[in-house]
Order: structure tokens, then C-alpha cells, then sequence
């Protein structure tokens, strides 16, 4: 007989020894406002908030691996409501798509009230601790009367978030897509907490194959905390250690602990017809493959692409840019080539930006600067038809617009990989992000050739596509230019 509701003990649990935790107080807070953890829950929280006599958190990195649809928000949303409330904090809550950031961000306004001094809130009491919002394209900012203060934000592919910010909290949300050069960025930023208690959490799903053979985050913490069991660490995981018998029902139950509360055994069963066994193992059962010991097929040499590393500024010469827009069409990456009068190249990273914010911004980039390139050289499957139409009236001349074939994606590839592997070009030091890419993007096979493949693949595929440009235009308009 299948048991009620899922199992709230997690397979594999750490955390820092204690004798104090505010997180009981936490979960009753949440209770009062329409959000009553499960039990599951209510463990994740007590040990998130242990502190010692002087308040001061236990468990400066907490890990939450639960599968999809269990309620990581029912975990987040009372430590955060519990910290800006209770104890005043500066918080930073990111996550990968702005779809996320924003629920988490409507769903705290909810309780809070629309606007400050809002007649039609719900809870007058958490209103009237409201000092102001701040709302715009890219900022979703609650700040309170007692000095409680949170951000949601994405991060996209951005190595640069959060740069300048100084929090007490930062929460990093589907934390499976999270990289080492976005640990970078966002790690120091709770190094001097105010409140002198700094706190990290990172929950998210199982990360896919690629991102675990990538070293992205998630995966190499919880590896250490498992292997280590550190002082000031906690981890919750729900996972099976193998694909198994995906059918197996009480799998399901054992690995999902809202399973029979809020997530529906119809929705597993659905799933379990259109998925793969890994596919839904991964997804539904929080297997995590371990692959350290396969090879990863990376685009790029990484010591060859070192060694194009550059200090020096950008040289002046035939000019060129490329544009890459993902897959599912929502980030738009912009870079550039320059090729100097001794035919050596320099490629450089310009914007990236998700296209939920318009596209207006990079017409308006790229017609300013038409008499000063050779071509713009288009690629994707979402957003370029816009994008070409939208500039079509500038670039006139013939072959300035390049939308590339299959064929010409390869090529631009090949003499991307060809220039650094010669080291014919070059590349700025500080652009981390191209550098993330370069250094993290797999062979894609396109044809009898290869793109680049993976996650953050935009910036290289953009430059690549630039270089190519730059290369191959005979258009050349000026004959001294520059990059931006």
C-alpha cells in the first residue's frame, strides 16, 4: 500500500551542531500568514536559523537539493520574511530566469501590500512596517521601516551581479545553473554582513550532467559537505544514488516530501510517459549522475585560449560584430571583432542582457555604429527576424546583415578555434564572462562539423560569429575603428 504523503526525513542531511534556533518562530511567523511549512520544511528551517547565545547564525552556507515541485519557496519565503522582519537583515535573493525572481518577489508583496500605505492589503500589520519599493526593468527592492531590505535579481549568465552590494543574506535560487564565476562575483558580498551573522543558501534541483562536469557549484559543495561534514555548513538532499526502477512508487514517495501535500502523484505519472529514465530520475527522484570520471569534450583548449589573454587596449582596425541569441530566445548576447592593419585579431564581449527588457536597446547600439563596421552577423532561431528588421533601414549596404547558415556557423567556429590555437587574437583579462564561456563551452555537432554547445555558450558563439564577419566582409567603411 503507497504511503499518504512523501517521506520529510531527507536521504542525506548535515548540519552544524546546536542547542538554539529561531526557526521554529520562523515557521509559526509563516503560518500566520497563509503558509504553513510541511514538516519537512520545518527541519530545513530550524537548522538554517540555529544560532548561538548571541544570535549570531551557526551555518553560514546551507544547501536545500529537493526535486522539482516541492516547495523550496515554502522554505526561502519564511527565512527571508523571518529576517527582514525579526532581525533587520539585508537581503539578496537571485535566481537564474527573471520569471523566478519575480514569483518569489510577488509572492512577499502579497503579504506586505502592493505599495506603501496600501488600503487593500491583506495584512495591515506587515504594511505598516512598509518603507518603500523600488521597481523598475531590472530591480524588485522591499525595504522596511526597521531596516530590513531585499533584492531579487537574476543572474543569468552575468558574472557581474550583485558587484558593489553588501547583504547579511543571499539566497541563490535554482542554484543547479549557478557557476564559479557567478560564486565569485556574489561571495564576497556577504563577507563584511552587517549584522556580522553573513548566510548563504543555495537550493535548487539536481544538476544536469553537463553542469556537474562543468564544476558548477552546487555539485562540488555538496560533494565536500557529504565527504567533509564541515563546522558551519548544512546540506538537506533528497535523491536516489541511481536511476533504478523509475517506476518504483515508493521511490517516489521516499525521494519527494511534498508528494501527496501539495505535489500530485498524477503529475509524476504523466511525467514518467514522456520522459527519459534518466530524465526523470534526475528530475523527479533527485539522482545526481557522477561523472568525474568521464571526459568532457570542451570546444576550446583552455591553455591555448590562456595564453591569448591580453592586458592591452583595444587595437584599431576592420571592425565587425556578432549576435547570438539562445535557443529559446530569451538572452541576446552582443560581441565584437576588430582586426588590426598586421592581421591580428582582437575579439571583446559587449552586453548581454535577457530579452524580457526589449531588444530596442542593441538596435539602437548597432545603428549607431553602421558606418563605422563591416557587417553585423545575426544568429539564432528566436529574435533575429525582429532584430533584422528593426535595423534593415541602416544597413543597407549589401552584405552588412549576415544571418549565417549551418555551414557558415562551422566556418566561424573553425576560425575562431584556428586564431587562438595560432594565437592570432586576443582577448581582454577582466572580461570574465566571455572567459567563463570559453572555458566552460562543449563541442556541438552541427553537420559534419561543430558549434559550441552548453549552458553559457552565447559569448564565444557571438565572438566567433564577429571574428568570421570581420574576416570575410569586404565591406570596409572606415578604415580606423573601434570596439564600443
Amino acid at each position: 500500500m503507497e504511503n499518504k504523503i512523501g517521506c520529510q526525513v531527507p536521504t542525506f542531511h548535515w548540519t552544524t551542531p546546536y542547542y538554539i534556533s529561531q526557526g521554529e518562530y520562523a515557521a509559526q511567523l509563516s503560518a500566520a500568514y497563509d503558509m504553513t511549512p510541511h514538516e519537512w520544511q520545518e527541519l530545513v528551517l530550524a537548522d538554517w536559523l540555529a544560532v548561538d547565545e548571541n544570535g549570531i547564525l551557526l551555518n553560514h552556507t546551507c544547501v536545500l537539493l529537493v526535486p522539482r515541485q516541492n516547495g523550496k519557496t515554502g522554505v526561502s519565503d519564511p527565512r527571508e520574511t523571518w529576517g527582514l522582519i525579526a532581525r533587520g537583515e539585508s537581503i539578496l535573493h537571485t535566481a537564474q530566469e527573471y520569471q523566478t525572481a519575480k514569483k518569489a518577489f510577488d509572492r512577499l508583496r502579497a503579504k506586505f501590500g502592493q505599495k506603501k500605505d496600501d488600503p487593500t492589503c491583506k495584512y495591515p500589520e506587515l504594511n505598516q512596517m512598509v518603507a518603500k519599493y523600488t521597481t523598475s526593468a531590472n530591480q524588485m527592492i522591499l525595504d522596511l521601516k526597521n531596516g530590513g531590505h531585499i533584492e531579487f535579481r537574476t543572474r543569468g549568465n552575468s558574472s557581474d551581479i550583485g558587484r558593489g552590494g553588501t547583504f547579511d543574506l543571499v539566497v541563490i535560487d535554482e542554484a543547479q545553473s549557478y557557476t564559479q564565476a557567478q560564486a565569485e562575483a556574489l561571495g564576497p558580498l556577504n563577507s563584511a554582513a552587517p549584522s556580522g551573522s553573513p548566510q548563504t543558501i543555495l537550493m535548487g534541483t539536481p544538476p544536469t550532467p553537463e553542469a556537474i562536469a562543468k564544476g558548477f557549484v552546487l555539485a562540488k559543495t555538496i560533494k565536500e559537505i557529504r565527504a567533509d561534514k564541515p563546522t558551519g555548513m548544512c546540506l538537506h538532499q533528497w535523491s536516489a544514488n541511481e536511476v533504478g526502477d523509475v517506476t518504483d512508487r515508493s521511490r517516489w514517495y521516499r525521494m519527494n516530501p511534498s508528494l501527496g501535500l501539495n505535489l500530485l502523484i498524477s503529475g509524476l505519472e504523466k511525467d514518467l510517459r514522456i520522459m527519459s529514465p534518466e530524465g526523470f530520475a534526475r528530475e523527479h527522484l533527485g539522482y545526481m549522475a557522477d561523472i568525474t570520471e568521464k571526459k568532457v569534450d570542451y570546444a576550446l583548449n583552455k591553455k591555448n585560449w590562456e595564453a591569448c589573454k591580453s592586458a592591452n587596449l583595444k587595437p584599431e582596425g576592420k571592425t565587425a560584430y556578432g549576435v547570438k541569441f539562445s535557443a529559446d530566445g530569451t538572452l541576446v548576447t552582443l560581441c565584437g571583432a576588430v582586426i588590426d592593419s598586421e592581421g591580428y585579431a582582437r575579439i571583446s564581449m559587449i552586453e548581454q542582457k535577457e530579452t524580457i527588457y526589449g531588444i530596442n536597446w542593441l538596435t539602437e547600439w548597432l545603428n549607431a555604429r553602421y558606418s563605422k563596421a563591416t557587417c553585423v552577423v545575426i544568429d539564432g532561431r528566436n529574435g533575429v527576424d525582429v532584430l533584422i528588421d528593426k535595423i534593415s533601414s541602416v544597413w543597407k549596404a549589401k552584405g552588412s546583415i549576415v544571418r549565417p547558415s549551418a555551414n557558415d556557423m562551422i566556418a566561424a567556429v573553425s576560425t575562431l578555434t584556428d586564431a587562438i590555437n595560432e594565437k592570432t587574437v586576443t582577448w581582454y583579462e577582466k572580461q570574465e564572462q566571455l572567459n567563463d564561456s570559453a572555458t566552460t563551452s562543449t563541442k556541438r555537432k552541427i553537420g559534419a562539423g561543430f558549434g559550441f554547445g552548453g549552458d553559457n555558450s552565447g559569448p564565444i558563439e557571438a565572438c566567433a560569429l564577429a571574428l568570421w564577419g570581420c574576416k570575410n566582409s569586404k565591406r570596409d567603411p572606415q578604415r580606423k575603428q573601434r570596439i564600443g
